[in-house]
């Protein structure tokens, strides 16, 4: 695949694709404020009658990702819809999938922040608060009460599989500050012999959902704009779909979308 460098225009992705799946973190905001040029490369793609899915490995729910992303800027106007790992996850989680079925039993011990604790709210699933307790982990963020090897050691004992709503290992601010994500948890319990299950980029079920929303378009219309490779890009070409990589440095031989910017929203 030849990647194409489109370092100075904007408009050459518009005038080539009519539904664009858009990475949040790293595009367009960095969690705390919007990126300067992002508003105005949203509002030029309404203006050209595109419609704007935005994606995040994010647990929060879509609909208060779109109260949050008010409070920035970006209005609700601006995009069709939000999928996140979060609603991802409650999708699968209530429909009769194959990850539904990977997930034995119905008890889970909860992993992450407290504004979080909630997702699962309303479906058949229940939180307990003892290791010995847990089926599954519901992980969505990093947990200083779980840093180390021996704090896995229940549930690996026990074959206890780990379900993982956010697979980023970490995130960079505007500024450049790193902050750890759920799946550098993940990735830990992996390698010490846990099961892991994750939910988010670069997997297919959230670009899935997300397809679901412009009611299953021709994928030779749809272009991935996302800053990661192995999330973003990686994501978007297995499930068929060109990608776009903002914001960065081509720097891997082996991932290749098929446009960069390496100034796109910054």
């Amino acid at each position: 695949m030849s990647v194409k460098n489109c370092t100075d225009s904007w408009h050459k992705l518009a005038d080539r694709f009519d539904v664009f799946f858009i990475d949040l973190w790293g595009v367009l905001i960095d969690g705390e404020r919007c990126f300067p040029h992002a508003i105005a490369w949203l509002t030029f793609l309404k203006s050209q009658g595109k419609t704007v899915v935005l994606i995040s490995n994010t647990p929060t729910m879509g609909e208060f990702m779109s109260e949050q992303l008010s409070s920035l800027g970006i209005r609700r106007s601006l995009y069709q819809a939000i999928v996140t790992s979060g609603d991802t996850t409650r999708y699968l989680l209530s429909a009769d999938t194959a990850t539904n079925k990977t997930i034995v039993g119905s008890r889970y011990y909860y992993m992450g922040e407290p504004q979080h604790d909630q997702l699962l709210q309303g479906l058949p699933y229940s939180r307990v608060n003892q290791p010995q307790e847990a089926e599954f982990i519901l992980l969505t963020a990093t947990d200083s009460a779980f840093g180390s090897p021996q704090d896995f050691q229940v549930f690996l004992e026990r074959k206890v599989t780990m379900l993982c709503v956010n697979p980023d290992l970490h995130t960079l601010s505007l500024l450049g500050e790193k902050r750890f994500c759920a799946g550098s948890v993940a990735q830990m319990y992996q390698q010490l012999g846990g099961e892991v299950i994750y939910i988010g980029k670069p997997f297919p079920d959230i670009f899935a959902l997300a397809h679901s929303h412009v009611n299953f378009v021709d994928k030779a219309s749809i272009v991935m704009l996302g800053d990661t490779l192995y999330t973003d890009i990686k994501g978007g070409l297995d499930y068929g779909i060109k990608t776009a990589l903002a914001n960065k440095k081509l720097s891997s031989q082996d991932i290749k979308p098929d446009y960069v910017f390496m100034q796109f929203t910054q």
